[in-house]
């Protein structure tokens, strides 16, 4: 059997000095494959360590690609394709909406089976869908609204739209963020009052938003600020083959989204799931997430699994979802909502070292294929 693992994300490495053992002999081509890199120093792109993984310990025909190799000849010659360079990411290094039709009529057209499934990515990519989706289920998440990204957009029709929704929400703070997006493109808060006595600034955001490529259904949505959020930390949980792996808390200093150069992120792991002899190395020693709250999360999260998309070969490998607190409720205890869902996450591998998350998500993939390999009876 023949796997594929295309890599080329630029967003997401771990430093050699906190490299885990396996990772350590690293050949020098596969490495020189990573995209990222830290002012004068380069870091290991979690997509090429998480390829090397399953190359180095899959006893099938494992070979790793780059964007070289995203064609259909290419693509048909192989069994399973893992996608972690996957379209959006292709059509943003591009900058061509023709790029992202390119690539989803490659998968379309493959004899491979491609993971994660178009139906999927495409589910995941529209944040206004799903979080209707998951709203008509039950599921918390923060009211939203969209407007059609398209050139010469009315700006005072959407304002007046967003003053009287902010009537509704009975907030003077929104905020606004493209869709589809990701590590804070085109987010921005804003205080209504401001925006009604001068539209200067709100104008020179949706032009700048009119001039960013177009894909899949592109939205500006529009949110009630939850102000906690930027106080108390948004949890990520992490999926493999559909089963809960492990949490980490984040709080991103709002100052630094949508801006160039790196995110101030603090972080914190769930009692449970914390090494604090692993921290040493940190600039900082994590705080820990109470197993109460992880607890609650993972039965939420185990809903949200079985109502995205899947096709006929499961579960999908990677998912992350992300909690935010907390919805303004008529609760004693304020809930945590769904803020984000990921098919091809941040694995925030330098910060995930007490689990060696790298290594889970290889073991995840070589489990996939085992499956999927008996499942379509490759040979």
């Amino acid at each position: 059997m023949k796997v594929g693992i295309i890599v080329g994300i630029n967003t997401d490495a771990i430093s050699e000095d906190r490299f885990p053992r396996w990772l350590k002999n690293i050949d020098d081509k596969t490495f020189n494959l990573s995209k990222e890199k830290w002012d004068n120093d380069y870091g290991l792109s979690s997509d090429v360590a998480i390829a090397y993984y399953v190359k180095k310990f899959y006893k099938e025909d494992v070979e790793i690609l780059t964007k070289k190799d995203i064609s259909l000849k290419r693509f048909n010659e192989f069994d399973i394709i893992y996608g972690f360079y996957c379209p959006y990411y292709y059509t943003h290094t591009k900058k061509s909406a023709e790029a992202y039709k390119e690539y989803n009529n490659i998968i379309k057209k493959t004899s491979a089976i491609f993971c994660q499934p178009l139906n999927l990515q495409k589910f995941v990519l529209n944040k206004k869908l799903y979080t209707d989706t998951l709203n008509k289920n039950g599921i918390p998440v923060v009211d939203t609204i969209g407007f059609t990204i398209k050139d010469n957009m009315n700006v005072k029709n959407m304002i007046n739209k967003i003053r009287i929704q902010c009537g509704k929400w009975g907030t003077n703070t929104f905020i606004t963020k493209p869709q589809p997006g990701g590590f804070g493109i085109g987010f921005k808060k804003w205080n209504l009052t401001k925006v009604l006595k001068s539209e200067k600034g709100f104008i020179n955001y949706i032009q700048k938003i009119e001039k960013q490529v177009r894909m899949e259904k592109p939205l500006l949505l529009v949110q009630n600020f939850v102000p906690e959020f930027e106080r108390f930390y948004e949890v990520r949980t992490y999926w493999l083959n559909g089963k809960y792996c492990h949490s980490m808390g984040t709080i991103i200093d709002p100052n630094s989204l949508g801006v160039s150069g790196f995110e101030k992120v603090k972080f914190a792991y769930p009692k449970s799931e914390y090494k604090a002899r692993v921290f040493n190395t940190y600039d900082d020693i994590p705080e820990k997430l109470e197993d109460e709250l992880i607890t609650k999360l993972k039965t939420m999260g185990r809903k949200i699994m079985k109502i995205i998309p899947q096709d006929k070969n499961g579960p999908p490998f990677l998912f992350r979802i992300d909690f935010g607190c907390c919805l303004d409720n008529k609760n004693n205890c304020r809930d945590y909502f769904v803020n984000e869902i990921e098919y091809n996450p941040n694995l925030f591998p330098e910060y995930s070292t007490h689990i060696d998350f790298l290594k889970r998500v290889g073991e995840a993939i070589i489990k996939k294929s085992k499956d999927l390999k008996k499942k379509n009876n490759i040979k």
